[in-house]
């Protein structure tokens, strides 16, 4: 006898609303990526390989991309809740949607604030937000034979995003014509990995904790 398709019964047990805060994780990330690269381009005064995404709010018609981190951090939240939904107790069931819902609530604080030390502090919050919360989901996809290979793969992308890091800062020390190049890296990592992720997820892939009911819950 056949094993049953788990992968069909679980794209039959998710519901519309379930599916559409899934995909609002991936729009989010490519509409953010658009908005800033667009307006980047043809804002006059603005050297895009150079200065900050953040830098785009104090350009003419600099409200877009305040309206962009805002909506950024909007779908982020959506997305949480997904999370929270798809993960279905087990390691990390609880914290990694919470640092998903900081760094959302991180995106929307920089549409809000215009200073500049407050930004730093804000990127900051997200960023780390974000390494932990991959960790953890690292973590989770070791106990997953169905995320084979995705916790190694989820370990790079964070090494990489600590580098990508330390270079950014370095370069902005340095006063580098490239320093924006590297904030960038680090958003386009992170959005390739949730592309995957996410479509991995629509596919058929369940984040449920396998056979092991007495999992902590954290």
């Amino acid at each position: 006898m056949s094993e049953p398709d788990t992968g069909a019964q679980l794209l039959t047990l998710r519901t519309n609303l379930q599916t559409a805060l899934l995909c609002s994780g991936i729009i989010g990330a490519v509409l953010f990526t658009t908005v800033y690269f667009c307006f980047g381009v043809i804002s006059p005064n603005y050297e895009i390989m150079r200065e900050s995404i953040s830098r785009l709010q104090v350009q003419p018609y600099g409200w877009i991309q305040s309206v962009n981190f805002i909506l950024s951090g909007v779908f982020i939240l959506a997305f949480a809740i997904a999370l929270r939904n798809e993960l279905a107790g087990g390691f990390g069931s609880v914290l990694i949607p919470l640092l998903q819902a900081l760094t959302g609530l991180g995106s929307i604080a920089l549409g809000l604030i215009h200073d500049t030390e407050l930004q730093v502090y804000t990127g900051w919050i997200i960023f780390l937000s974000l390494i932990i919360s991959f960790l953890l989901l690292s973590r989770r996809f070791m106990a997953n034979p169905q995320w084979r290979g995705w916790a190694a793969y989820t370990i790079l992308c964070v090494l990489l995003m600590i580098a990508l890091s330390a270079v950014l800062n370095y370069a902005i020390a340095h006063n580098s014509n490239y320093s924006g190049v590297f904030e960038r890296l680090i958003v386009v990592t992170r959005l390739v990995w949730l592309f995957f992720f996410t479509a991995r997820l629509l596919g058929g892939r369940s984040l449920a904790p396998v056979n092991n009911p007495e999992v902590e819950t954290v």
